[in-house]
């Protein structure tokens, strides 16, 4: 059967879930339920919410976090962070308490022109057509009047409109190349509507208008952050290697498109995060940065790196398109919080804020990578998750957290000591402790039914007591066990795991054997004679070693440890322990 539906955009929100959750999965009511408990309770927020998209049928949250002890331009900053990744905002937080002893970031603007085209083709004289376009040049101006009024009015607007001559790489095409002011907005808006004026007026019976639209790639909208220090003041053991090794990883990333990916990558975490926390484009802001890294016609780092004169260098420069005011920055309360934390800045500032993020995020990256390994600090913070996902108590966070302090952390190894920890407390029994075996073997009734096993209350008394003959001597038994099983065995009787359900040396019968006394007491009694003579006769020869028919040749601290072993099995057959 079909699932294509018609007229889905006009549906309600309740119809459209119904309409998901019948046709694409089987447990309806569960994912029902899913979908509506990430709505929010005020109506009204989440109507502001669904209306920002089309189809909306539930929100994706995210982390909102905050990087504190940010110094920019000797002005302090908390910056917001929306981010998934582990490890972003606590790196961030680190870096920018660390340069905020050091002189903070020092960040300036270089441009903010944004770029825009008219893509169309020509087939005619290219004289013709630069003649027509210097002829039209006021008029293609003119025609945006009305959509840029109210720019000018803050300082922005259209600053030029170039013929642009593509034909060597396309036949027949040319471009209008428009430069653009849009000051604290991002103004993707305005451009487009700009060009589309500009479109419309210089269109005629020659020239084919193939799209009108703005580019993301913005290499005269740049911003510079840049953080210095001597090389003593990076501090650690040998600050001076530390800065060798930093300024080696970066210029690798400048050299190796592989590294300088991965690299960028990481600048990224920091700005994408305080793009999203503002209600900006990150997708924008991505395709520029990574387009302008790849401006030489290879892909390069984003930052950079000097060591002159015992001075220590680091420093960024990239594009930034970002808006202050209309769009989701006017909409999304969180946007606006997070611009009311950062103190209101202007699209400059804001540009400067977020290059600052991506150059802490950059330099705590390359700190650890050079030193520790990268994977220390992140996947502590991977620890994080992978408790929160099994669902460990903070008392169990605390103390798995401090056991991964010098290990590695591992998905496998976090669940294996996660399982350790919720494994319940083994009682062993002090097989030596006469009074309190008898205390615990007497409130046994001969009906009582085991929790595993076949023999009754009585035969695992005799049991017991048969196996402890093995070990005084007076009950020899025909069995060989070699060196080498022995070797693998016997390591298990130094661990403190329990004898598994289910164990049962080869000497044994398959069905229990009768009980020998007449009744519960007397095989109390006769267990308790043995283990009075288990302790005398290795008192008497403390050398002396006995073959046990699994674990091979043990002397006395050997069989001590499998008989508590041994009866710790037994008595919890019996709910004893």
């Amino acid at each position: 059967m079909s699932k294509k539906i018609s007229g889905f955009s006009k549906l309600t929100k309740q119809e459209k879930i119904a309409w998901l959750v019948e046709n694409y999965f089987n447990n309806k009511s569960e994912i029902s339920s899913i979908i509506k408990q990430y709505w929010n309770n005020d109506e009204d927020l989440q109507l502001l919410h669904d209306d920002f998209i089309e189809n909306t049928i539930s929100n994706f949250y995210m982390p909102y976090g905050i990087a504190p002890n940010f110094v920019i331009n000797n002005r302090e900053y908390v910056i917001p962070m929306v981010v998934e990744e582990s490890s972003v905002v606590a790196a961030a937080s680190l870096v920018g308490k660390f340069w905020s002893t050091r002189g903070g970031f020092k960040t300036t603007v270089i441009g903010t022109t944004k770029i825009g085209q008219v893509h169309f083709m020509f087939a005619g004289n290219k004289e013709e057509l630069e003649t027509y376009f210097n002829q039209n040049k006021v008029e293609l101006f003119a025609a945006t009047a009305s959509i840029t009024k109210n720019m000018e009015k803050r300082g922005g607007g259209i600053l030029e409109i170039e013929l642009v001559d593509k034909t060597a790489k396309l036949a027949n095409y040319y471009q209008l190349h428009v430069t653009f002011e849009t000051k604290d907005s991002m103004g993707a808006n305005f451009i487009n509507s700009c060009l589309e004026a500009i479109a419309n007026q210089f269109r005629n019976d020659s020239i084919e208008i193939l799209m009108s639209i703005l580019s993301n790639y913005v290499p005269e909208c740049l911003v510079r952050a840049e953080v210095s220090c001597t090389i003593e003041e990076l501090g650690g053991e040998n600050p001076q290697k530390f800065a060798e090794k930093f300024y080696q990883a970066v210029k690798i990333a400048e050299i190796e498109p592989y590294r300088a990916v991965t690299h960028n990558k990481g600048i990224m975490n920091g700005i994408d995060a305080v793009v999203l926390a503002t209600g900006n484009d990150f997708r924008a802001v991505e395709a520029g940065a990574h387009s302008y890294a790849s401006r030489s016609g290879q892909y390069r780092s984003l930052s950079h790196c000097e060591i002159k004169d015992g001075v220590f260098k680091f420093w960024i420069e990239l594009p930034l398109a970002l808006g202050t005011v209309g769009g989701l920055t006017a909409l999304h309360p969180m946007a606006k919080l997070s611009l009311q934390m950062l103190q209101k800045p202007s699209a400059r500032t804001l540009m400067q804020i977020m290059a600052a993020a991506g150059l802490a995020q950059n330099f705590a990256a390359l700190r650890a990578l050079t030193t520790k390994g990268i994977q220390h600090g992140h996947m502590k913070m991977h620890l994080q998750n992978i408790l929160n996902q099994l669902g460990a108590t903070d008392a169990e966070k605390t103390a798995i957290t401090s056991y991964f302090e010098k290990r590695t952390v591992s998905h496998s190894a976090v669940v294996t000591q996660f399982n350790a920890l919720r494994k319940p407390t083994i009682h062993w029994v002090d097989f030596l402790n006469f009074e309190e075996v008898r205390a615990k073997l007497v409130t046994l009734k001969l009906d009582d039914r085991p929790v595993f096993g076949k023999m009754n209350c009585q035969q695992m008394i005799e049991h017991l007591s048969k196996v402890t003959q093995i070990a005084n001597g007076n009950w020899p038994l025909d069995v060989y066990v070699s060196e080498d099983k022995s070797a693998r065995r016997k390591p298990f009787l130094d661990t403190e795991n329990e004898l598994q359900v289910g164990f049962k040396a080869s000497f044994l019968s398959e069905e229990p054997k009768k009980a020998m006394f007449n009744s519960i007491e007397g095989s109390i009694d006769d267990l308790i004679r043995q283990l009075e003579k288990f302790v005398t006769v290795f008192n008497e020869d403390k050398n002396r070693t006995v073959v046990h028919p699994f674990f091979g040749e043990l002397d006395v601290e050997y069989w001590k440890k499998f008989q508590v072993k041994h009866f710790t099995h037994h008595f919890t057959q019996f709910g004893l322990v």
